[in-house]
């Protein structure tokens, strides 16, 4: 299903149905609801080979945090308790800078603009690398441990069968997740309290990927202690974000569930989220920018520009399938470098952080061409020095193209996805758009010299 469709569904469904019979302990647990459907519809099985080993994989990633977090839940934290400031992130926004050291480009740039006597700890909800040198140093939340689910109610279960009807999603399905979701909130409810509640000067908390559980548990509990949670722009926050946009039933207290603000890079984003509530009076965007950017076009962008040479060196920013994007890599792509046509075209194809099994999805993709037209980069390079060393950009649909034109990297969008999510920028120029085929490929990339790349207003820099 496309984004579009499901974010549009999932609209109807929150106006259709009472919402308010998801609760746990006087919390509105409908947020949680609202992920499981934007995920079940997004991300539909393709019943492949490469699905049952991801299955796997997520399997064995789960019950090795289990014995972490049972393990970790036994030792005490040894935390200053005069924080007026908490950051938590996750591993997948650490990008490695010329030093070695990791820097996370969400929470690291907030940071480094406070002032240097500010009482701060930062927390990751899962643990980096150990071979990650920080430049922050940080501690590791973790859920707590197991505990009893509380059952559905006949009314839960009433509601769910009506959103199947309309879904068409399996209601046995959808008790089931919301069972698992729900308990993972409840773990991250229970530590996250513990520890906030001797935070006695804490004011605020930055987050970032609010809508999972971990950071939904995070925020219940911070709302309940009466501390403000921002949550950071980490993506596009499009008008099909339906995490971020289109909620229609926010009371004037709002979710508990959900951040207090969003820090949002530019006007388009609060646009987006205030579309169908302007007047609501929790939950509310504001302009933040993006940090990251400005940082590390200060701080660690070479004194002197990488020199190209004749070689067109195009990124392809990879995602796992989600709606109509099946693919990775489109054959449009495959065609293309198998014709040849093009001699001084290299490809490289960068994975998403989360990819877990895009490694050999690529190896297979990729078996029947030439090593030397393309390289891979399985997403834990530093984004923005490979944008420093292309030529153009090719996505179906990631925010890196809003980033790639900051560095004055043209994009081209492929895909019915990326059609809806970016129609206003692709109608006004800013992105070209191919449906997927060779001749639209090799047209833009011999007119790259022609191709004037200008930042719309999107994200918001200081220079």
């Amino acid at each position: 299903m496309k984004t579009s469709d499901a974010f549009k569904l999932i609209v109807q469904v929150e106006n259709l149905v009472n919402i308010d019979v998801f609760t746990w302990k006087g919390f509105n647990t409908w947020p949680i609801v609202r992920q499981i459907l934007w995920f079940e519809l997004t991300n539909g099985s393709l019943n492949n080979k490469l699905d049952t080993q991801k299955t796997f994989l997520e399997v064995l990633v789960k019950i090795t945090r289990l014995v972490s977090t049972m393990y970790y839940s036994f030792r005490r934290e040894q935390v200053s308790t005069n924080n007026t400031k908490i950051f938590i992130s996750r591993p997948t926004y650490l990008q490695e800078l010329h030093s070695g050291k990791y820097f996370d480009r969400i929470v690291d740039p907030i940071i480094e603009s406070l002032d240097v006597n500010e009482k701060i700890t930062k927390y990751y909800v899962s643990k980096p690398s150990k071979e990650k040198e920080l430049m922050y140093e940080s501690l590791v939340m973790r859920q707590s441990i197991s505990i009893n689910v509380p059952t559905l109610t006949i009314e839960q279960k009433k509601v769910i069968h009506q959103i199947e009807h309309v879904s068409g999603i399996n209601e046995l399905e959808l008790q089931q997740r919301y069972k698992i979701f729900l308990g993972s909130f409840i773990r991250w409810f229970i530590s996250a309290k513990r520890i906030l509640s001797k935070q006695k000067k804490l004011k605020e908390i930055y987050l970032s990927s609010w809508y999972f559980p971990d950071m939904m548990g995070i925020c219940a509990a911070a709302s309940e202690l009466g501390i403000k949670t921002i949550d950071v722009q980490h993506g596009k926050q499009g008008k099909y974000q339906a995490m971020y946009s289109g909620w229609t039933k926010i009371t004037e207290s709002g979710y508990a569930l959900m951040p207090n603000n969003f820090w949002c890079w530019g006007q388009p984003s609060c646009d987006h989220i205030l579309a169908s509530s302007a007047g609501r009076k929790n939950h509310t965007p504001f302009i933040g920018g993006y940090p990251w950017i400005d940082y590390y076009k200060k701080k660690i962008i070479p004194t002197t520009s990488y020199i190209h040479n004749k070689m067109v060196n195009v990124l392809l920013t990879m995602q796992p399938p989600q709606g109509e994007n099946k693919v990775r890599i489109p054959d449009f792509i495959i065609d293309f470098m198998s014709s040849r046509q093009m001699i001084d075209v290299h490809f490289t194809f960068r994975l998403h952080p989360n990819d877990i099994v895009g490694r050999d999805y690529c190896e297979h993709k990729l078996k029947l061409i030439s090593q030397d037209l393309y390289s891979l980069d399985f997403g834990n390079k530093n984004l923005y020095d490979v944008f420093m060393v292309s030529t153009a950009h090719i996505t179906a649909y990631s925010s890196c193209c809003y980033e790639a034109a900051i560095f004055n990297v043209p994009t081209l969008l492929f895909g019915k996805e990326s059609r809806d999510i970016y129609e206003d920028e692709i109608r006004d120029g800013f992105f070209k758009w191919t449906d997927g085929n060779v001749p639209d490929l090799s047209t833009w990339i011999s007119n790259l010299k022609d191709n004037n790349v200008s930042c719309s207003n999107y994200i918001k820099t200081t220079n």
